[in-house]
């Protein structure tokens, strides 16, 4: 057994009770869907007590979003940085957030996130602040540091954030509005048209503001 972890609320735990846990609840996700889901369940499946569990999680909220933060795959390129375009770049983010939405129980995780934190403001930003700010800095720095070499002059934080809200919108609208994926054409054509929107002017017409880290 790996040496026990140490939580952010302070107990100790084991390592392989921790992963057990995080399986049972991801299986029965996929297997029963999100009513299915209760801390009983998770502990029966998992071979764990609820007590145990309720030492480590307050909720299955909780548990679901320990689940996202460990299995949802980074953006990440097998290039070094600063050697993509920015039209590479955008279009294997498309890329990257149609897997995430369509082709993997990790969407399914992410999508049921979406719905309670649409409903609870505290899981709304444990989703953002837990695990979706992290992805998103990662996917700015790519960003910036492929439109550095693009052109002269750095790219501010803020814009930055705008061009990954003109790409993540249209992919989240066809694979939840539609259940379609997107292909390597539409993800191409995404990210032109999002790059063409940014030449010469901010993305709201005002001169963009903010830090510039």
């Amino acid at each position: 057994m790996d040496a026990p972890r140490r939580t952010r609320n302070g107990p100790r735990r084991s390592e392989a009770a921790r992963v057990a846990v995080l399986r049972a609840a991801d299986d029965l996700l996929v297997d029963s869907g999100f009513q299915a889901v209760t801390v009983g369940s998770i502990a029966e499946r998992a071979g764990v007590s609820k007590q145990t569990i309720y030492r480590w999680w307050r909720s299955k909220i909780d548990i679901l979003l320990d689940v996202l933060e460990e299995d949802l795959p980074d953006d990440v390129t097998s290039r070094p940085p600063g050697t993509e375009s920015a039209q590479e770049v955008l279009t294997g983010h498309v890329t990257h957030l149609n897997r995430v939405f369509t082709r993997s129980d990790t969407g399914r995780v992410l999508f049921v996130l979406i719905g309670h934190a649409l409903q609870d403001a505290t899981t709304a930003s444990a989703l953002r602040n837990q695990v979706l700010d992290r992805r998103r800095g990662h996917a700015r720095a790519r960003l910036r540091n492929a439109l550095a070499c693009d052109a002269p002059g750095a790219l501010p934080r803020q814009e930055a954030d705008r061009l990954l809200d003109l790409l993540a919108g249209p992919v989240f609208h066809r694979a939840f509005m539609t259940g379609r994926p997107t292909d390597p054409l539409f993800a191409e054509r995404l990210a032109a048209t999002v790059l063409t929107c940014r030449q010469g002017t901010p993305l709201d017409g005002a001169p963009a503001a903010g830090p510039t880290l």
